[in-house]
């Protein structure tokens, strides 16, 4: 499973490798920074405490706290901050390669256009810098939930591939508003719609049938030949559940069955139902059916 979520202290700022064109969130805790690439993917800055400089050509910005900055992948922007107390601040990097798909995607008024979908022949929009105050948008109860994660120690859990294509799309709205309003299913063409549910009833099919070895979201969208936030999305309209979330109540429920069963342990019934560790088995199991798995043995 990839990594999505890093910390960045002043023990690691210079040695920590944050690779271009990746979707991961860095969160700092840091009294000073200086860094002439501070966009080096898609990036939404927040700052949680005190305050960021960024300049872009001869313009600067000042990101206090509750408020971000939002800027597409360009070189020469500089970031910078020297302060005696601890600046704390998130940045979340997002691959522009999805960034693409999902506003090419989120934009398309009618149709959609299958094969160059699966081609990546997708259209980059123009974001233009400006700090706005996170309270506006539709992804400010994200972020909320992002900080909270982070000062329980739970982000690791959090986020993950489906977290940050809702993430973008809620910023594609932001960004345009009511121009880019999704249209839904309904008002697709007819034969566009049945070759789309077409595909998602495939990419069901295969989720029913690979539930317990399926890792990634991507495994299910090629498989069903539709571009990945293309299926995401779709799936979610359709199903009115994301992927993730199906594939999680598929694998709780064979999990409960086992359990039942009496059979195999609880950690072999996690990595069995392709969990990465026991904890996160029992804290799903029990935000899902109100009990744990070691309650339920029990009854």
């Amino acid at each position: 499973m990839p990594g999505y979520f890093n910390t960045i202290t002043e023990n690691n700022k210079l040695s920590l490798n944050k690779p271009a064109d990746k979707d991961v969130v860095y969160y700092s805790e840091l009294n000073e920074w200086f860094t002439s690439n501070a966009f080096r993917s898609f990036s939404l800055k927040y700052v949680v405490d005190k305050c960021i400089h960024y300049k872009v050509g001869n313009k600067e910005h000042s990101v206090t706290p509750g408020n971000f900055l939002l800027a597409c992948k360009q070189p020469y922007v500089k970031a910078y901050f020297d302060s005696k107390v601890i600046v704390k601040s998130i940045c979340i990097d997002i691959c522009p390669d999805t960034v693409a798909e999902a506003f090419t995607i989120v934009s398309a008024n009618h149709d959609h256009d299958f094969d160059n979908y699966q081609a990546k022949y997708f259209r980059y929009p123009e974001f233009f810098e400006a700090v706005c105050p996170v309270g506006i948008t539709q992804f400010g109860k994200k972020l909320d939930e992002l900080v909270e994660a982070i000062k329980n120690g739970n982000a690791h859990q959090l986020i993950n591939r489906e977290w940050f294509l809702d993430l973008i799309e809620k910023i594609i709205y932001h960004e345009y508003g009511n121009y880019l309003a999704l249209n839904g299913l309904n008002s697709v063409k007819l034969e566009t719609r049945k070759e789309l549910l077409g595909r998602l009833g495939f990419g069901k099919q295969f989720m029913d049938e690979n539930f317990l070895s399926i890792n990634e979201i991507n495994e299910v969208s090629l498989a069903s030949n539709l571009s990945e936030f293309h299926f995401f999305r779709s799936f979610r309209q359709a199903y009115g559940i994301t992927p993730y979330q199906y594939l999680l109540n598929k694998r709780l429920k064979f999990s409960r069955a086992l359990i039942m069963q009496q059979k195999m342990s609880l950690t072999e019934i996690s990595m069995h139902c392709n969990f990465p560790d026991l904890f996160t088995f029992s804290k799903a199991f029990k935000r899902h059916y109100g009990i744990s798995p070691s309650q339920l043995r029990g009854c």
